[in-house]
């Protein structure tokens, strides 16, 4: 049911402002960020690219990664039903349900769906299907990471002495414009769950507040506070990101270690920092949680309008959308060097990518019967 609840919030998100969502359709998980959050992410991550080579090719480009990075809150959000179960939990980690420190979660995603299937949370349910009840960001983001070096061998043909005809520059079936496309449309697809996982309450099974009598924080933080912005907002996140990278301590997710290892770490980093967005919440009333006849009421936080509120977590909201754009660009950084460090230069193509297709995760079994083990 919690999982359903989510999906359907998801969508109507994408249409309705956060306040609405507050007050009618609470409890929420709506996108991380929203729309113009990770827009701004993957905007910001092309200005903090520091391979000269991958900074040409996407510094004419910021537009387009920043509508990849959406791609899986829009375009994937109204697919068919068997491709948005699976789809849907790869936006999270309720890294609280594996009840051991995140920094000690197990990195191979199918020994975590072995160790902890059919084991209970800490209010007494079975984990029924770990993919669909924990969720998987980590893996995701590292599954469009390999996609996006996959092209190694195409990619690394192209060398200084490449050249291509005014013909060959927009020919769409060429080898070449087919891996610089597709390397492309995977870094930004990336970029998209890096932000989820910057998003304090995408790392909770408590994802919008309720334990704490803060019901309806999700919506209100990643989205209502975020449209309070000006039109400052990418050069504020710019601006904290690079002060993260001269930082005498760099955080723990800047450091060496793989996908995987890096993800696990900028979780951490955002949940330990739940408590601080809580703090900055101003309520009015907290929400309330009764049980009648069996089945829970929610009933949302009266807290004050975003923009009264904005002064106490626009600082907050930057720092985290910063982290994200930073650890983006380092992908990013070391994508173009694992993929062979190829030529772009004569990359002329004027393929946009619009709808890219569905992609079903690939690091855990999908079985023909896996809606049934929704929450």
């Amino acid at each position: 049911m919690k999982l359903k609840i989510r999906s359907l919030l998801y969508f109507f998100c994408s249409f309705a402002a956060s306040a609405f969502l507050g007050a009618f359709l609470a409890p929420s998980q709506v996108h991380a960020w929203g729309g113009r959050g990770h827009n701004a992410i993957c905007e910001t991550a092309v200005f903090l690219v520091q391979n000269a080579e991958l900074q040409q090719l996407l510094r004419s480009r910021p537009h387009v990664m920043g509508h990849l990075c959406n791609i899986p809150d829009i375009a994937w959000r109204n697919l068919a039903k068997e491709q948005t179960n699976e789809g849907n939990p790869t936006h999270f980690l309720d890294t609280d349900l594996l009840a051991t420190p995140i920094h000690s979660i197990e990195l191979d995603y199918g020994k975590i769906v072995v160790d902890n299937t059919g084991k209970k949370t800490r209010d007494g349910k079975e984990i029924k299907s770990v993919p669909h009840e924990v969720g998987s960001v980590w893996w995701r983001a590292d599954q469009f990471y390999r996609r996006a070096v996959a092209n190694k061998d195409t990619l690394a043909s192209a060398n200084a002495a490449f050249k291509l005809s005014k013909t060959d520059e927009q020919n769409t079936d060429l080898p070449y414009n087919k891996a610089v496309f597709s390397f492309l449309t995977n870094l930004g697809l990336m970029g998209h769950y890096v932000g989820d996982a910057s998003m304090p309450f995408h790392v909770t099974s408590d994802y919008d507040g309720y334990d704490k009598g803060h019901g309806g924080i999700h919506s209100y933080y990643e989205d209502a506070i975020v449209a309070s912005f000006d039109g400052d907002l990418e050069h504020r996140i710019l601006i904290e990101a690079r002060k993260q990278l001269k930082a005498p301590r760099p955080e723990s997710f800047l450091k060496p270690g793989s996908v995987i290892e890096k993800m696990r770490a900028l979780s951490e980093a955002s949940y330990a920092d739940i408590d601080k967005v809580l703090k900055a919440d101003s309520l009015v009333k907290p929400s309330e949680v009764k049980d009648e006849g069996g089945k829970k009421i929610r009933t949302p936080a009266d807290r004050l309008p975003a923009g009264q509120n904005f002064h106490k977590m626009d600082a907050l909201a930057v720092k985290h959308m910063a982290r994200a754009a930073v650890l983006l660009s380092q992908f990013w950084d070391q994508a173009y060097v694992d993929v062979g460090a190829p030529n772009f230069q004569v990359y002329r193509h004027y393929q946009y990518p619009l709808t890219p297709d569905f992609v079903m995760p690939d690091y855990y079994e999908i079985k023909a019967e896996s809606d049934t083990a929704k929450k």
